[in-house]
C-alpha cells in the first residue's frame, strides 16, 4: 500500500512543476509584431435569402442574377407556331356501277357461249371475245337479185345457192294446154288431165307475168272446137329475150316470127341465134307426144324453143288452134 501512494506523489509533482513552466513561458516578453485590421465591405443584397426570387425587386434580381446566378428574369420562349396541318385527303370516290358482263366467266367457250352484245364490250374493255374480222365475200348475194337468172354468172349462181339460198336453179314445172282449152297449171300437183280446168273466154290472156318471163296466149271459138275458144297464138317474150319477140300461130296463119320476121322457111327445119350473149334454139319437126290427140286431116307439126333461163315452149300447129306446153321454173314476182 505504501508503494501506490508514493507513485501518486510523484506523478502529481511531475504536473505541479510542468504548469509552473508553462506560466514563466507566458510571463517572459518575446518579439513585438503590428497587425493590420482586416477591413470588410458589406454586400448591397443577400441573395442567400430563402425568400421567392419572384419576389425580388429589379435590381436585386439583376444583382444576384449577375453574382450568383439567382433571380435571373427568364425569357419566355417564343410561342411556336401551331402545327402545319395535314393535307386535305382527296374525297373518296364514288363506288363505281356494276359491270355489265363478268368477262371471266365463261372464257373458255366465248365464240359458242357469249352473247354478241357481251363478244363486243368485253372486247372493247379487256380485249377478249374479240370476233376476228371475216374474210370477204366472193358474191354479194342481193346485188342484181331481181335479175339473177339472166344477170348472175353461173359461179355467183352456184356460191350464192350454197351460202344464201339464193340464185338456185328453179325447180322445172309444167303448164300444159289443149283442146278449147283445158289447162294443167304449174300449180297442179300431178298431170291428172281429170283434175285440170277448162277456160272458154276469148280474147288475149297472160299465161306466164313476171319481171323476166311474159307469155301471152290468144283465145278464140274454131268449128273443130263447135265454137268454144281454143289456144289461136302465143307470144313468148320478157326481159330475158332482151327485148326480142317470138310469135307462134296456128298452120293456117302461118305465123312462125322472131321480131316479126319468118324464121324458118320450110318443114322441117330449125333457127339459132344468140341475143346480148343469150343463145335461143328453135327447132321445126313431128317429134314429141301430143298432149291430146293429133285432129282429124292434121299432120303433125310441133315447135320446139329452147330458150335462156331453162325455158322450153313446145308448141303443136294445128289447122286452126295449137296445144301448148311450157316448161319453166319459177321467176320472180311470177303470176301464172
Amino acid at each position: 500500500k505504501r508503494l501506490n501512494y508514493t507513485c501518486m506523489f510523484i506523478g502529481g509533482g511531475v504536473g505541479v512543476l510542468l504548469l509552473v513552466l508553462v506560466v514563466i513561458l507566458l510571463l517572459l516578453p518575446g518579439t513585438t509584431t503590428t497587425t493590420t485590421p482586416m477591413t470588410t465591405t458589406a454586400l448591397p443584397f443577400n441573395c442567400m435569402t430563402m425568400d421567392n426570387p419572384d419576389m425580388w425587386t429589379a435590381a436585386k434580381k439583376a444583382y444576384c442574377c449577375a453574382h450568383g446566378g439567382k433571380g435571373c428574369t427568364t425569357t419566355p420562349a417564343p410561342t411556336p407556331p401551331p402545327p402545319t396541318p395535314p393535307p386535305t385527303p382527296p374525297p373518296t370516290p364514288p363506288t363505281p356501277p356494276p359491270l355489265p358482263y363478268d368477262c371471266s366467266a365463261g372464257v373458255a367457250n366465248w365464240e359458242a357461249g357469249w352473247s354478241d352484245a357481251k363478244k363486243t364490250w368485253c372486247c372493247a374493255h379487256g380485249g377478249q371475245g374479240c370476233t376476228k374480222p371475216k374474210p370477204p365475200l366472193p358474191y354479194d348475194c342481193n346485188a342484181g337479185f331481181n335479175n339473177w337468172q339472166a344477170g348472175w354468172s353461173a359461179g355467183k349462181k352456184a356460191w350464192c345457192c350454197t351460202h344464201a339460198a339464193r340464185g338456185c336453179a328453179p325447180v322445172s314445172k309444167m303448164c300444159t294446154l289443149w283442146g278449147d282449152p283445158h289447162v294443167i297449171s304449174f300449180d297442179q300437183m300431178n298431170t291428172d288431165k281429170s283434175q285440170a280446168y277448162s277456160f272458154y273466154g276469148d280474147g288475149d290472156f297472160w299465161l306466164v307475168k313476171s319481171s323476166t318471163v311474159s307469155i301471152q296466149g290468144r283465145f278464140e271459138g274454131t268449128k273443130y272446137t263447135e265454137g268454144l275458144a281454143a289456144t289461136n297464138q302465143i307470144v313468148v317474150g320478157g326481159a330475158f329475150l332482151h327485148g326480142h319477140k317470138i310469135e307462134v300461130g296456128t298452120l293456117d296463119s302461118g305465123i312462125l316470127t322472131i321480131d316479126g320476121q319468118k324464121m324458118i322457111a320450110g318443114f322441117p327445119g330449125s333457127y339459132s341465134g344468140s341475143y346480148s350473149g343469150h343463145g335461143i334454139t328453135v327447132t321445126y319437126d313431128d317429134s314429141g307426144e301430143v298432149p291430146d290427140v293429133i285432129p282429124e286431116g292434121n299432120e303433125k307439126r310441133v315447135v320446139h324453143m329452147d330458150l335462156p333461163l331453162d325455158v322450153k315452149v313446145t308448141v303443136f300447129q294445128w289447122k286452126n288452134y295449137l296445144d301448148v306446153q311450157i316448161e319453166m321454173g319459177k321467176q320472180p314476182g311470177q303470176d301464172g
